[in-house]
């Protein structure tokens, strides 16, 4: 039988896993349950060894409990020490009656997964070797000069302080979606941000450009135990000529290191070839990692009807 694990337990073996990031911590998932309406099941898993969690979500789709990762994000088995392999497959025969997406962790010592393989891309910021003294060594000369460029323009980078100053980015969100149009991969209403501005100063910071007074561009950046993040970010597209945001993860990667942070994770793409490029122009390396999606019951039979009805468009030829 499944056990949730109290948010106490959770919270200390969250502390004490160097491998874990803040997406697997209670804070995190008691905010995304909020957003999607679900509950926070983090599975529990008693071993002599000591006790191993694994944070999800839960709500139901067509009769049936569906677990997964919120918004996609890192999720994990949280435990300080490495587990067993007879431990691992414990997880796994648990996790296998599931309906499941697990988005699983390129950090995890304690990789698990059930059903079928999915593969997800990460871009990081090596941060070990990081000279205050050469801040932008390993970085293209394109996001170089725009450093220069937006120093000379006076650009100020701060830390979010104000409800004003949240709502700021979120009209530079709004512009920057308005861009993007059908190309974007997510989009996110006002009242999540509003949710966001709950997290403590030290586990998350709102970072901002600022050119004669105005937000130009912005980011939202995690940090937890060994990892910082940015999780999401906004440009004023009237303003991309300035190097606002190459200023800002100038200092945001220079605030990681200073920090202690031995990586700066700029997360995914969402298979944007051109930003991964951008990213690596930072000097960025990608790194691909494991998850899975286990579909049982009458969600797996849509889910593999959608499949094979995929295939077949494929298979079709052009009209």
């Amino acid at each position: 039988m499944m056990r949730l694990c109290p948010e106490s337990l959770w919270d200390s073996l969250a502390a004490a896993d160097d491998s874990a990031t803040f997406f697997q911590t209670p804070a995190w998932h008691r905010l995304a349950a909020r957003y999607y309406r679900a509950e926070s099941a983090p599975l529990l898993f008693d071993f002599a060894g000591g006790p191993a969690c694994l944070p999800l979500l839960r709500d139901r789709r067509w009769g049936r409990a569906r677990y997964f990762s919120p918004f996609g994000t890192y999720t994990a088995v949280v435990c300080p020490r490495a587990l067993a392999p007879h431990e691992k497959a414990e997880i796994e025969a648990t996790l296998k009656p599931l309906n499941l997406h697990l988005a699983s962790s390129p950090f995890t010592r304690n990789a698990v997964s059930v059903g079928t393989p999915t593969l997800s891309r990460t871009q990081i910021l090596n941060l070990v070797d990081f000279d205050p003294g050469q801040p932008m060594r390993g970085w293209s000369p394109d996001p170089r000069r725009k450093v220069r460029m937006a120093r000379e323009a006076a650009v100020r980078v701060r830390f979010a302080t104000s409800a004003d100053d949240w709502r700021a980015y979120f009209a530079v969100y709004e512009k920057s979606m308005r861009r993007w149009g059908p190309r974007a991969s997510s989009t996110y209403p006002e009242s999540l941000f509003t949710l966001l501005r709950t997290l403590p100063e030290t586990s998350m910071r709102l970072w901002l450009a600022e050119h004669e007074g105005r937000i130009v561009a912005g980011y939202i950046a995690f940090y937890h135990n060994r990892h910082a993040c940015i999780w999401h970010g906004a440009s004023d597209p009237d303003f991309f000529k300035l190097g606002a945001v190459q200023l800002l993860y100038h200092d945001m990667s220079a605030h990681a290191a200073e920090a202690g942070y031995p990586v700066f994770d700029l997360l995914g793409s969402g298979g944007n070839a051109s930003l991964e490029a951008y990213k690596a122009g930072f000097g960025a390396t990608t790194k691909v990692y494991q998850g899975s999606l286990n579909r049982t019951g009458v969600v797996g039979a849509l889910a593999a009807m959608r499949a094979r009805l995929a295939q077949k468009r494929r298979q079709e030829p052009p009209r």
